[in-house]
């Protein structure tokens, strides 16, 4: 145990200096122990103030059109990135630390430790449930990472340039005099994948704690990352894999909407989120945020989701409505996600009565009893833009939000519009460079690759 304490000391005080000097920048401690026993290694696994918060997937949501600050709250932001992000500006940073990916490196920087550290262990008839589930929880940790950074920090994926374009540093290796180099995104892409493939043979149906990662988890998670990669087939396989564990929706006719926080605390008993995940927590979205009218607009009289998500504050509504159960916004796919994808891919692959069919169970769950009209083929004009209207009314706040604006933005011909007094800020289809994200400096002045290009 006093190895473990020595383990968990040493971690915690790199992601402490990580607030200050860029992650990748720090030097092995020659004190820091290595886990040696399962049992360590299953402690660090399970440092939930380390694996289960601080998502990237903030810095995305900071650039979508869910919400809106005024001049004056803008103008108090006291972090660059966040102000600096808000209107797509060129420069992030200014010069500042990039908090979010020294979260996600260290992150990767603890699977790394335990999947080398399980290299040196003997397996046995024994210990080969724990080795399995502790090797499957590295595995998936690490994919989470990666592709979470992947939506922030590289373009995003397009087949026919992926192997063109450039992605994230790929760290498989806890020695972090490591070069910094970047792969491209075909290569980031696929290390995500072989990674969770890996996962999903290792880990139990279904976690003993929602802070753990489960096949289950797996399903979800692999759904989204195929969806994003606009391969449908695969999105839909793996849904519909996720979806046979388990698809028992929570009715919102049953929950108090009058609570401050609707959901279940810590995710616990919330039959639709399958791991408890936080993403950083940010002055922009706790001190101000106030949701877009014209979402707002977009909710029918009863739709309850209206009433259990969003909060009247004065003049304005605020968000109340995370799966996390209090003030925390968690990034990671909800089984409601899970069946949008099932709905979309069905509808691309031209299976129209199964996207509706999937959208529909969804959606009953949603409005208050009695009053919800099923969609059909006679009476849905366009099924795919109800799917993708359904999916943002759903998903607010979930760290989707920027991906999607990502990979639909040709498609469905997305501008962003910003007002900050008598200043306006545009952010359309044509502006590629601005969805995707700099690269910290810090890691680029010690030969992190080339920068992104705003």
């Amino acid at each position: 145990m006093k190895r473990l304490y020595n383990i968990i000391a040493g971690l915690l005080c790199l992601v402490s200096v990580s607030c200050h000097t860029d992650f990748l920048e720090l030097k092995p401690d020659s004190r820091l122990a290595v886990p040696a026993s399962l049992k360590d290694m299953d402690a660090l696994m399970d440092n939930m103030t380390v694996m289960n918060t601080t998502s990237v997937l903030i810095m995305g949501e900071i650039g979508t059109d869910d919400y809106y600050l005024n001049e004056t709250e803008w103008n108090s932001l006291t972090n660059p990135y966040q102000k600096n992000g808000y209107v797509w500006a060129k420069d992030i940073y200014e010069g500042q630390q990039c908090p979010g990916w020294n979260n996600a490196y260290t992150k990767v920087l603890y699977s790394n430790i335990v999947l080398e550290g399980l290299g040196k262990i003997n397996q046995n008839d024994k210990n080969m449930e724990q080795y399995n589930r502790i090797r499957g929880t590295a595995l998936f940790w690490r994919a989470w990472q990666f592709f979470q950074l992947a939506q922030i920090f590289c373009d995003d994926y397009e087949k026919e340039a992926a192997s063109q374009k450039m992605g994230i540093p790929i760290r498989l290796s806890s020695d972090i005099n490591q070069p910094n180099a970047r792969v491209n995104i075909e290569a980031t892409y696929q290390q995500i994948l072989h990674d969770l493939t890996e996962a999903l043979t290792l880990l139990p149906v279904l976690p003993k704690e929602k802070t753990r990662p489960s096949k289950q988890a797996t399903l979800a998670l692999l759904a989204r990352i195929y969806l994003q990669m606009k391969e449908y087939a695969m999105a839909k396989q793996y849904a519909d894999e996720c979806l046979a564990i388990a698809d028992e929706l929570i009715d919102y006719n049953k929950v108090d909407s009058r609570l401050s926080f609707p959901f279940p605390l810590y995710a616990l008993g919330n039959v639709e989120q399958p791991l408890f995940n936080v993403m950083l927590e940010i002055q922009v979205f706790f001190s101000y945020l106030k949701v877009n009218p014209t979402l707002l607009a977009s909710y029918e009289p009863n739709d309850l989701r209206f009433s259990v998500y969003f909060l009247k504050a004065n003049n304005d509504y605020t968000f109340k409505g995370s799966y996390n159960g209090y003030d925390t916004f968690n990034p990671f796919p909800a089984l409601d996600e899970v069946y949008l994808i099932r709905a979309e891919c069905s509808e691309r692959l031209g299976n129209h009565e199964d996207a509706l069919q999937a959208l529909n169970s969804l959606l009953i769950k949603r409005y208050k009893t009695g009053t919800f009209q099923a969609m059909t083929l006679a009476n849905t004009k366009n099924i795919l833009t109800e799917i993708l209207n359904q999916r943002r009314k759903s998903l607010v706040f979930r760290g989707v939000r920027w991906s999607d604006l990502r990979r639909l933005r040709k498609e469905r011909g997305y501008t962003l519009v910003r007002s900050l007094g008598t200043k306006k800020y545009e952010l359309t289809p044509e502006q590629e460079n601005l969805y995707t994200w700099p690269i910290p400096d810090n890691v680029i002045i010690l030969g992190g690759g080339p920068q992104n290009v705003r």
